[in-house]
């Protein structure tokens, strides 16, 4: 993985109600446009659904659809002391119904900082989709919501890499944002580009994701990998809240 100072010099065209952009990159011009502009006014369900169901370790809970809260627009992930899906604990999480591809994501939350958790805004596709295991990572962990940890799979793959913020996420909302490109792909806090990765688009391990992903935000604890997330105390509980979610894809 070669990892880019500077990929993407960014020019940003907003006015007028209108929110598409382009961006330029070497001496070609990307352009882009809206499809997703969650503000969580309410759920909107031809969109959107509240998992209810319970992935395998190391999530240590299930997802419960009334610990994903939508009021005064946002959305509040709550991990509670419910049993749920034969799991001691419940938590939520929010995915998009379809899938999507080239484009820029973003998601405006404020993170926990309770031990052992982890707060999210990803892509994600694997079996239970039909396909290989794909995916592009945002998440913040509790026991240092001072960094970011940015990630991409592919196949099953993983390339994770930690980002030291310089604020701590659990204190006030921020806007993490990723643009995946079919040969690059950036991650960005508060519209500041803070890494970039540039592969040969192969499909092998060591590929960009090729597959298109759900888009997904999650609030969980985790068991078995402490080394990683830290140790969640039992019956601790704490809350991840997004304000925003969009999705503007790459205009062909």
């Amino acid at each position: 993985m070669k990892t880019i100072i500077i990929l993407f010099i960014v020019t940003l065209f907003y006015g007028c109600g209108n929110s598409d952009f382009e961006i330029t990159e070497g001496s070609s011009v990307v352009k882009f446009s809206t499809v997703i502009d969650e503000d969580f006014e309410s759920y909107d369900e031809s969109l959107w659904e509240k998992s209810d169901w319970a992935n395998g370790d190391p999530f240590y809970s299930g997802w419960l659809p009334e610990n994903a809260l939508i009021s005064d627009n946002s959305l509040t992930l709550k991990l509670t002391t419910d049993d749920a899906h034969d799991k001691d604990y419940a938590s939520a999480e929010y995915r998009s119904l379809d899938t999507y591809m080239y484009g820029r994501y973003s998601s405006r939350f404020q993170a926990s900082d309770l031990n052992g958790t982890i707060s999210s805004f990803f892509t994600y596709t694997g079996s239970a989709e039909g396909t290989e295991w794909d995916e592009i990572d945002i998440e913040i962990l509790g026991k240092d919501s001072t960094k970011m940890q940015v990630n991409y799979w592919r196949n099953g793959n993983q390339h994770p890499y930690i980002i030291d913020l310089g604020f701590d996420a659990s204190l006030a909302m921020h806007t993490y944002s990723f643009i995946f490109l079919k040969e690059s792909l950036s991650w960005y806090v508060d519209g500041e580009l803070v890494y970039s990765v540039d592969e040969n688009h192969l499909d092998d391990e060591d590929s960009l994701p090729v597959n298109a992903g759900k888009i997904i935000v999650n609030y969980w604890p985790a068991t078995g990998i402490d080394d990683w997330s830290a140790h969640y105390e039992e019956n601790s509980t704490s809350e991840a809240i997004y304000e925003t979610i969009k999705f503007e894809a790459v205009v062909e």
